[in-house]
């Protein structure tokens, strides 16, 4: 992408992401440089020519040349991009409703997400009860049987239904915030879900590990609060017995005649300590320091080595489920819950981050483990680095980062230490501070979630139906198809990552899909831009008003003064005034178009295809493409 900002700016480009400088005519020289063309991702325009295009094309570009870096968007929509899938229908005059000023409405729209149970999510959960869901009050050891053992029901099917289930969550979810959290945590412990034993349990995956109980349902003894907004060590224990992530990482194969370090590796490496408080494979004197705290008094090291990743894996031998296996003890059970199997446990002294334990423990030792690692200070650093990066920016400042380091270290013991920790994050000077606005770019899933909320788009996905399967298609090819990222370390959180011509490519064409789908038939359009359009009761539909309206639509907001007058929204009105056969003479930007002219698809200006070729352009822009 450097190489198209290159074209624009000039050879002596480099991005500024400080200043956000993501390019609205990005779009249309990707995609020429794709071979896809400006029609045929930004609108159909079956009358226009290649060099009617290109001449379009060269128009965007030289006042691409002039944009200044992107306005910053006001404090009510900034909050909502950070702590959500971006603002839907009333969703910004709610938030401005809830106090007096900005710190008033960010301080009570932060509670108010918090407290999660207390949002009324009516239209998700009618549009969840209608949609033919049958997984979802399964418990483990049912979604066993039936998709693992006897293959009663599809194998995939729990996963499958946790997929499109997360689209229409976050489209359609007031609990945005929990939304957001939940798609952090699924990548923090990441795990492919089409692995062999994680699919047909993923139900319990996402229900038992990630998500605070609901309709009663409950966690184990000791364990009530492992979810996003309780205690992190007791939703590493949850995550570490769940037959998903032993198997995934493979330790149903860890024994003591047989070890297998791969779960143990990425339990520090990925899910506490994390690769920041890595020491290096042989480190020197003098590279790990010894601290203490009230759970390990006699003192541990700060940082880890190879050696605790091999340490860690002795531990956690005999850490297994029940899966028809017969070690000694357990028999025939093959229930998919787990279990400790003593005989394949290494009972010899073992020695972690420099804290000894004798021989023959046995499984006390293993959850004293867990106790260290989620209890470490190191673990408090990279969990706050990871959530700062998230929700702020690619580089957060180390002020933030301390200050959330801090309190998710100082109560680590509390059950609702992660609620804490969020507090701490989203009510900071640093999170407050919107000229860092524009320093994330939305992944792909952020991308069609938002676009099909700012868009009002009516789509429930399903489990068993054609749409929903087109959607995970194009969802694959952006690269962030839910839960299908195979390494352990999730779905990349890094602008340079999702800048890449073929992942946005390929977000534009899904989005291209959605804006199209069910246009002209019986079936009611996924996004309703001719509805929306004739709706807005405009006093005159002209170029220059189309592309205002639905700015203002899409965005949710408009600089002072307006659009009007803005390079974006010349662009734009351009765009609805070339004509789209060799004509060269241009629709009048302020010239009245027929209303009914725009519901219908005729010769020569194809004005509904031009509309919905607007709407693509702007989800396109910066303006929506960063957070």
């Amino acid at each position: 992408m450097i190489g198209i900002y290159r074209n624009i700016y000039g050879a002596n480009y480099m991005p500024d992401q400080t200043r956000r400088k993501f390019l609205f005519s990005a779009l249309s020289s990707a995609t020429l440089a794709s071979g896809a063309g400006v029609a045929s991702v930004m609108m159909d325009a079956p009358a226009s020519n290649a060099r009617k295009m290109a001449l379009f094309d060269g128009k965007i570009q030289a006042a691409a040349r002039q944009a200044q870096a992107t306005a910053i968007p006001p404090f009510a929509n900034v909050v909502l991009d950070r702590m959500g899938f971006g603002p839907r229908g009333s969703d910004i005059a709610d938030f401005n409703a809830l106090g007096g000023n900005d710190d008033a409405r960010l301080q009570a729209y932060v509670e108010q997400q918090l407290n999660w149970s207390g949002i009324a999510d009516t239209e998700l959960e009618a549009r969840i009860a209608g949609a033919g869901y049958t997984t979802l009050n399964k418990p483990l050891s049912q979604l066993w049987q039936e998709h693992r053992v006897d293959r009663t029901s599809g194998y995939y099917e729990p996963l499958d239904e946790i997929e499109r289930l997360a689209f229409l969550r976050a489209v359609y979810s007031k609990r945005q915030l929990l939304e957001f959290l939940a798609d952090f945590w699924h990548n923090h412990f990441n795990i492919y879900g089409r692995d062999t034993y994680a699919a047909p349990t993923w139900t319990s995956w996402d229900r038992d590990v990630i998500r605070p109980p609901v309709n009663g349902s409950s966690r184990p003894a000791g364990l009530e609060n492992g979810h996003l907004m309780g205690n992190f060590r007791q939703m590493l224990e949850l995550s570490a017995k769940h037959p998903a992530m032993v198997y995934y990482l493979d330790n149903y194969v860890n024994g003591r005649a047989d070890p297998n370090e791969n779960y143990a590796r990425e339990i520090i490496e990925l899910h506490t300590l994390g690769s920041i408080n890595y020491a290096g494979p042989d480190p020197q004197p003098g590279d790990i320091a010894t601290i203490s705290n009230s759970d390990f008094p006699g003192g541990f090291n700060d940082k880890y080595s190879d050696a605790d990743v091999y340490e860690a894996m002795r531990f956690l031998t005999g850490w297994n489920v029940k899966d028809g296996r017969s070690p000694s003890g357990v028999g025939e059970e093959n229930t998919g819950e787990w279990y400790f199997w003593p005989d394949w446990h290494d009972g010899g002294q073992k020695q972690l981050l420099g804290v000894h334990w004798p021989a023959y423990s046995g499984i006390s030792e293993v959850y004293e483990m867990l106790d260290l690692l989620a209890y470490h200070p190191g673990t408090a650093e990279h969990i706050a680095l990871k959530l700062c990066t998230r929700f702020l920016n690619d580089t957060p400042p180390q002020s933030l980062v301390d200050k959330v380091k801090q309190t998710f270290y100082d109560a680590r013991h509390d059950p609702d230490q992660l609620e804490q920790t969020y507090r701490t994050l989203l009510l900071s000077d640093e999170f407050k501070d919107t000229s860092t606005w524009g320093s994330k770019l939305k992944r792909p899933f952020e991308v069609v979630v938002s676009a099909l909320r700012a868009c009002d788009g009516n789509f429930t996905v399903r489990p068993d139906d054609t749409e929903s399967r087109y959607l995970t298609y194009y969802m694959q090819r952006t690269g962030q198809r839910p839960f299908y990222w195979r390494g352990p370390d999730g779905y990349p959180d890094k602008r340079s990552f999702w800048e890449g011509g073929a992942s946005l490519i390929n977000t534009w064409r899904t989005l291209d899909w959605l804006v199209d789908e069910n246009v002209g038939r019986d079936d009611p359009d996924l996004m309703p831009v001719t509805e929306i359009t004739a709706a807005a009761n405009l006093a005159e539909y002209t170029p220059n008003s189309l592309a205002e309206f639905w700015l203002k639509q899409i965005l949710k907001w408009e600089p002072p003064g307006g659009w009007i007058g803005t390079p974006l929204h010349g662009v734009l009105s351009e765009f609805m005034s070339t004509r789209p056969d060799d004509d060269p003479s241009p629709w009048p930007a302020d010239y009245p178009i027929p209303p009914e002219d725009i519901g219908r698809n005729s010769y020569p200006y194809y004005w509904n295809e031009r509309v919905r070729g607007l709407v693509k352009l702007i989800f396109a822009t910066p303006e929506f493409m960063q957070r």
